[in-house]
């Protein structure tokens, strides 16, 4: 066969590089579009204009075409002679899909798969060649020398962040390595057993809690790293795919990782990623990212280490279809998931969305999940089918079914990461905050699935209480993409004004949207343009996400400094944030602090490292793994701290009389903040938490981390005892405080009875300016006018105590620290009687 590739051109003829120009040029094939999409021209052109720019981020709905718009910069690109061009994809099966594209339109390619080059093209220059997120990630790789890239293409960018991540991740599952896994148990045991937490290992390693997840002390890795090294080596990682990338990723730098455990699996990974240890990210190439949504900036940031971009949106509904969005728990019976899905694929096709394969055994009666070699053709078995099953596990992209391919999804449960990191920050950690966001990106991807154009349409329902919650919280919602807002208030809407559907009301409806009754397509084209959620919401989730960008920024240059081993340089960027992270997200804030000690730790510096690792216990969780000192001992005097409050300040006063003056006016500052009528409503929350974690108690945001529950909690885990405070300090004075008001903190004491039945709460303090309360109000006896000014007196008095201390000298200090850290006046219960003064009702007027 002639290959017309390699025969000569006229001389002086150059290729186009104007991407419009290069397709009016592709050959006239036969399953060849006749023209571009107007959003694909669009971008195209702007992108042409734009080309020179080092960061470009085309987006494109899901079904608006984004490949053949990637492919045509790819070879425009290839055109301009720049050097090697290279076009990511997150999956075997979509290189194999740009394949079929590169085909469709005639475009000549080069892909990479399998440890070798598909044909010559790229190497001789006149091809870009297309392989996987894994095999441009991967340590030992073919894109390097001579074939460095000069220009990448990013498919699928909006969800390269997991991807990246797994190429610096070591995952030792117990089942297929139990030697390996025993090993490195042996190796982390003691790190527990000096922490006095031989129990939690065990409960862990045992499976008490059910795929229950800890972390390692932070250090554990640097500790050990020698050791860790050497077990990798006796048990022959370089024999196991698996792990031999990822092993040789992180084989210097191994000593600044996480280390993750279960029942099941150990995983070793950074807490960050260390973007900067790839050329390609780190120099100004040429980089092109395509991405069906960047409404969350943050996953996307905390892939590639780069903020600033030059973003091309063109403005186009392709991809935007319709949606039916039910939710199960507003259904009649929430748990009637099979037996729907059993009357439904009678006459229809059913695709299953399952975060797990024990989540999907439940659905064995209906649909098995297909082994990985298999997987391609069963998904094009079904494709094909008239009716039938399909079980989808943790797949959120890389799958398309538009059309009639498959018009219905079940979601069984929210489309959760499958890694050890993730299910600890979320399910251990609570820090639900990075959770949401990720969410909201796969619930996209996922709705995307079945949903692929303008004129597609489909029926969603979604079971599992994570998700429905999830979906019915309007900060949530808010980080949606706009249509799919709308479409999911609309499902809610309709749901509320039928009320719970039984399962033939399930399947009529279903019916509705599927066959195209009428009736439904004039309810929808006359409702989903009205709805949207609040100005507010969608305002509040914007501040918030912009400055977890700017953090997702510094986390990057923080874990590339390490990995250079520049641990002072490491430190600047996350310390430069911090404290506008911690008003953000306070969770997100601890996570920095824990691995902020870690740096000072491995220096070998205690109280530095302390100081950052009590705040991360505050702010976290006390039962993440860290070292926390309970006993006290300078010359003549030694104490163990009785509890949290005690410990606080016996703390403080080992690191010396500066760190005291530095503790007080830390206080004062944050006294000071809650007054402060030009602060936002977030800084005066992260005041009064902060403040909390400064007198010794663990403080969280719960409305700021759950969209759900009190503005701010202080509690003390030792006594079981906690503080709720809803704050109003943005009220003018005098202030009147409403029947919703009221209302609403009724809603959060019950919210804390019903999530923290261990601990005893006295009653909800509401922190304002002085007033009066409705009368149509109908405060409890347990809720509290705490006014500012109450407030700050009471924490002025605590500092006037600890002023008095300062200028002692050393056994004294160490005296009256010891005594006042006792006193029942400054524990939490204490602090409750402090403030209580004024009950609501009693305000009534």
């Amino acid at each position: 066969m002639v290959d017309f590739s390699k025969l000569s051109r006229p001389k002086g003829v150059a290729a186009p590089t104007d991407p419009l120009e290069i397709f009016k040029k592709t050959p006239n094939l036969g399953d060849a579009p006749n023209d571009l999409w107007k959003g694909q021209a669009e971008a195209l052109t702007r992108w042409h204009k734009d080309r020179q720019q080092t960061d470009n981020v085309v987006i494109l709905n899901t079904g608006a075409g984004k490949s053949i718009v990637g492919i045509l910069i790819a070879q425009s690109l290839v055109n301009e002679l720049i050097g090697p061009v290279v076009y990511v994809c997150s999956t075997i099966d979509l290189v194999r899909q740009t394949e079929r594209e590169c085909g469709r339109i005639g475009i000549a390619y080069t892909s990479r798969v399998e440890s070798t080059f598909s044909n010559d093209l790229f190497e001789t220059g006149k091809a870009f060649c297309i392989t996987t997120y894994a095999a441009l990630f991967a340590p030992i790789n073919a894109f390097k020398t001579d074939k460095s890239p000069a220009a990448v293409i990013f498919d699928d960018a909006h969800v390269a962040e997991r991807l990246i991540r797994d190429s610096f991740t070591i995952n030792i599952s117990r089942v297929d390595h139990p030697n390996l896994y025993s090993s490195i148990i042996d190796i982390i045991r003691p790190e527990f057993e000096s922490l006095g937490k031989s129990a939690h290992l065990s409960f862990i390693l045992e499976d008490v809690g059910q795929m229950s997840v800890t972390l390692c002390p932070p250090a554990t890795a640097h500790r050990h790293a020698a050791e860790l090294i050497e077990t990798f080596k006796k048990h022959e990682y370089k024999k196991s795919r698996e792990l031999f990338f990822p092993v040789v990723q992180l084989y210097e730098r191994i000593g600044m990782c996480a280390i993750l455990i279960s029942s099941q699996s150990i995983e070793i990974t950074p807490p960050f990623i260390p973007t900067s240890k790839f050329d390609f990210l780190s120099q100004k190439i040429r980089r092109v990212y395509l991405s069906a949504t960047l409404d969350c900036e943050t996953d996307f940031v905390r892939g590639f280490g780069i903020r600033k971009t030059n973003r091309i949106e063109p403005d186009n509904d392709a991809g935007n279809g319709e949606r039916l969005i039910l939710l199960g728990s507003d259904l009649a019976k929430p748990d009637g998931q099979q037996e729907l899905v059993a009357d439904l694929s009678g006459a229809r096709k059913v695709l299953i969305s399952v975060p797990s394969y024990p989540r999907a055994k439940k659905w064995s009666g209906l649909a098995i999940p297909p082994q990985p070699k298999d997987f391609t053709d069963k998904l094009n078995e079904f494709r094909g089918a008239k009716k039938g099953v399909f079980c989808l596990v943790s797949r959120v992209d890389g799958i398309d079914l538009p059309q009639d391919t498959c018009r219905i999804m079940i979601v069984d449960g929210a489309p959760s990461g499958s890694s050890l990191l993730e299910r600890f920050q979320f399910a251990s950690l609570g820090m639900s905050n990075l959770f949401s966001t990720k969410f909201a990106s796969r619930l996209t991807q996922l709705f995307g699935r079945i949903n692929r154009g303008r004129s597609d349409y489909g029926a969603f329902v979604l079971y599992g209480n994570d998700i429905t919650s999830w979906m019915k919280n309007e900060r949530n919602i808010a980080l949606l993409p706009e249509l799919l807002r709308k479409q999911t208030i609309l499902g809610q809407s309709m749901q509320k004004d039928l009320g719970p559907l039984d399962q033939g009301g399930i399947i009529e409806v279903i019916g509705n949207v599927l066959d195209r009754d009428k009736g439904w397509l004039g309810f929808y084209r006359d409702t989903i343009d009205g709805l949207e959620v609040s100005n507010s919401a969608i305002e509040r989730v914007k501040t918030r996400e912009t400055q977890l960008a700017i953090g997702a920024e510094a986390e990057c240059r923080f874990m590339s400094k390490l990995w250079e081993g520049d641990i002072d340089g490491a430190r600047k960027p996350i310390l430069d944030v911090l404290n506008d992270i911690a008003v953000a997200d306070a969770k997100l804030a601890g996570w920095y602090s824990m691995w902020l000690g870690m740096t000072y730790e491995i220096e070998g510096d205690e109280e530095t490292s302390g100081v950052h690792y009590r705040r991360a216990r505050s702010r976290l969780s006390a039962w993440v793994n860290l070292p926390y000192k309970k006993s006290f001992k300078e010359g003549d005097f030694s104490a163990d701290a009785k509890a949290a409050a005690h410990q606080r300040l016996l703390f403080i006063n080992s690191q010396g009389p500066q760190a005291l003056s530095d503790h007080i006016a830390r206080i004062r500052v944050q006294v000071g903040s809650v007054g402060n009528e030009e602060h936002s409503s977030a800084q005066h929350e992260e005041a009064v938490r902060y403040i909390g974690e400064l007198l010794g108690f663990e403080a969280t945001r719960p409305d700021n981390e759950l969209g759900m529950g009190p503005d701010v909690i202080w509690f003390d885990d030792d006594q079981k005892y906690l503080i709720p405070f809803e704050l109003k300090t943005k009220k003018n004075a005098p202030a009147e405080y409403s029947k919703d008001e009221v209302g609403q903190s009724l809603n959060h004491l019950q919210w804390v009875s019903e999530n923290f039945k261990e601990y005893r709460c006295a009653g909800l303090f509401i922190l304002g300016p002085d007033g009066t309360c409705k009368g149509n109000a109908n405060p409890s006896d347990n809720m509290f006018l705490l006014t500012v000014q109450r407030f700050q007196t009471s924490l002025k008095q605590f500092l006037a105590r600890l002023e008095d201390v300062r200028g002692r000298t050393a056994l004294e200090r160490w005296t009256l620290i010891n005594e006042m850290g006792q006193l029942p006046e400054w524990q939490i219960v204490g602090w409750f009687n402090r403030f209580r003064d004024r009950l609501l009702r009693d305000l009534k007027v």
